[in-house]
């Protein structure tokens, strides 16, 4: 089964960095609502020798528009590492996914088998297209994105794991969390396609039967 580079990615991207957004939106919300400088939230980390908020989700951005860079050819836009407030955080965000919403499936490389060359300051590295996805980019991105919702989180931010996922593309659901999470319902199965489940069954099971008598001749 061959792999859409385009749907493997650019989607993603564009559903995390919103996610992302939001989240901040929220923490902005409540360094106010607590009386608590903004700085104290942005410069926040997890470990000493760990990046503070602010650089995280400049990463996050950087991870993101590099990868549809690097898959594309297309330029990606300089971003000036100057942030110093959640406003500017979120327009980061927002030309980051202005960027990759403006590409287009073409450009995506049809072969994920091909070669791809990432340049790091001490050498060069190579991988086939899924493998730097997979194995590169989205560790990278998913890292960063989890850091900067950890380190909000750890400050006294009321956020939770639905603010991380989001509005899952294409999730349904039945039953009380469908309310909870705000979810479309999962559409019933029609009678038609019911009985088509159980004339199966009992074709299924007639041919088994017909198997034994068969063994025991």
């Amino acid at each position: 089964m061959s792999v859409d580079l385009y749907q493997l990615t650019a989607p993603v991207f564009v559903h995390n960095l919103k996610n992302l957004s939001a989240i901040l939106k929220k923490a902005a919300k409540s360094a106010k609502a607590r009386g608590i400088e903004p700085a104290v939230l942005l410069n926040g980390r997890l470990a000493p020798d760990m990046f503070p908020l602010l650089r995280q989700v400049q990463i996050v951005t950087d991870n993101a528009k590099g990868c549809c860079s690097r898959l594309t050819g297309a330029e990606a836009p300089v971003f000036e590492d100057g942030d110093a407030d959640f406003a500017q955080l979120n327009q980061r965000i927002n030309d980051t996914i202005k960027f990759i919403k403006g590409l287009k499936k073409h450009q995506f490389p049809d072969n994920a088998d091909d070669a791809i060359e990432m340049r790091v300051p001490i050498g060069v590295l190579h991988f086939n297209c899924e493998e730097y996805v997979k194995g590169w980019a989205f560790p990278n991105f998913y890292f960063h994105l989890t850091t900067a919702y950890n380190i909000l989180r750890h400050n006294g931010v009321e956020i939770g794991k639905a603010d991380f996922l989001g509005m899952v593309p294409g999730m349904t659901a039945t039953g009380k969390i469908a309310k909870m999470m705000g979810l479309p319902q999962a559409k019933k199965k029609s009678k038609v396609a019911k009985k088509t489940k159980v004339a199966r069954k009992g074709k299924n099971k007639t041919v088994k039967q017909a198997a034994k008598k068969t063994a025991r001749k």
